[in-house]
């Protein structure tokens, strides 16, 4: 039987149970994000303070899992033509935010340069030749700073159809040798050799991220998520190697603030940490911090009232996402020229991450309030309905009574 995206949609809502936990984690983790790309003193806080990776890292990986997660449950209940189906949908949908949050800045840099100077860093090549830029966003080539995360969502939701497609043909060890074998060569650089062929290109702005070596931490995310649909062990010896990885990740976080109070230390600054690229030992921090992390995630439920402003922004995290970016914008044009100062700018700051969780919590309640002018759908088959208690061996999760459980998305 053939399924549209509307459909799985339908099917999947049904009884779907969200991971409280996710949404709390990326709501935390969008306020850091937007505290890092602000010009305030408060950054000292949020950057790389549990070791030698940053938010970026985070964001990249927990949505490759929950892309990977869904997608094996999608194409195991409606079959791969629906996952695949819906993957592409959600491509499009960050897309057309990345379009909206290009053109806010856009029109920033066109009419309000006189007022908002310091947007003139972020918005050079566009300033020089705007025809150009447009045409290059609207191909994803010209991506200024802050405005370059969504592209590489979008061409990675492109990625995850096709890495599902291969390992059903090769298997999961094909796919990630592939994509092991792109990060080898990502690291020598080979990138910046296109970015400065292309620096005279006028529609072309390719940003900082490297693909072609963070393609590999998600298709690693889009593993781990669907393995996580079999209750197994990623490792032989899991219960041996936590001490391992704990340690491991308390000497990196201490390494990093011992770089922090007394100055970087050298070979912090080489290639093996290099965040663009996603150096070798930037990448190990980051696994056995994760492995860590997800130890003690699960414990989050239990605080989900207190945490719930955390866990909206996280359920509506593309459209919240989206505007903490424009308000970035915002007070980037107006505090790096020096119209603003400190303690002004910490404030403004903290008025922007307050913006968040009442936007989310706009969201919800419009979203409620849709849900409740609908009719009710007619009942659907049973083996079609898809739960997250299926998803859980031997747990049957029961729906919170003060926070609406929809489909569950990456971004």
């Amino acid at each position: 039987m053939n399924y549209t995206v509307a459909d799985g949609a339908k099917l999947l809502s049904a009884k779907m149970k969200r991971f409280i936990e996710f949404d709390v984690l990326r709501g935390v983790l969008l306020l850091m994000m937007s505290v890092d790309h602000s010009p305030s003193s408060l950054r000292r806080f949020t950057d790389q303070p549990l070791g030698f990776f940053s938010t970026a890292e985070c964001f990249v990986f927990v949505s490759a899992f929950l892309a990977g997660l869904l997608f094996r449950k999608r194409a195991e209940k409606l079959g791969f033509a629906a996952a695949r189906s819906s993957s592409i949908h959600r491509a499009g949908r960050i897309y057309r935010a990345h379009l909206v949050t290009l053109s806010f800045a856009f029109v920033l840099g066109s009419f309000f340069l006189s007022e908002l100077p310091g947007i003139r860093d972020l918005l050079d090549r566009y300033l020089m030749d705007p025809w150009a830029a447009i045409g290059g966003s609207l191909m994803l080539l010209f991506r200024p700073p802050l405005m370059d995360i969504l592209p590489m969502y979008v061409l990675f939701s492109f990625l995850t159809p096709a890495a599902f497609g291969a390992a059903q043909r090769w298997g999961w060890k094909t796919v990630l040798f592939v994509s092991f074998s792109a990060w080898i060569i990502a690291q020598t650089h080979v990138r910046d050799m296109l970015v400065v062929s292309s620096k005279d290109l006028p529609f072309v702005q390719l940003g900082p991220f490297d693909l072609l070596a963070w393609q590999f931490l998600w298709v690693g995310g889009l593993f781990i998520g669907q393995r996580f649909l079999e209750n197994k062990a990623l490792l032989p010896t899991p219960h041996l190697l936590r001490p391992l990885f704990l340690f491991s990740a308390m000497a990196f976080l201490f390494w990093r603030w011992i770089s922090i109070t007394s100055g970087p230390d050298p070979i912090t600054q080489t290639w093996l940490f290099d965040k663009w690229h996603l150096g070798p030992l930037r990448l190990i921090n980051f696994a056995v911090a994760a492995s860590v992390t997800a130890t003690f995630l699960k414990y989050l439920n239990r605080w989900e009232a207190p945490l719930r402003p955390f866990s909206l922004i996280g359920r509506h995290m593309l459209p919240v996402f989206c505007s903490q970016i424009c308000v970035s914008v915002l007070l980037i044009g107006r505090t790096e020229s020096g119209l603003t100062v400190e303690p002004i700018t910490s404030a403004l700051v903290i008025c922007q991450l307050l913006t968040a969780p009442l936007f989310a919590w706009f969201l919800e309640l419009r979203s409620v309030a849709k849900q409740s002018a609908r009719p009710i759908l007619p009942a659907l088959g049973a083996k079609h309905h898809i739960s997250f208690a299926e998803t859980r061996s031997g747990e049957h999760p029961l729906p919170s009574r003060t926070v609406r459980q929809p489909v569950l998305h990456p971004l």
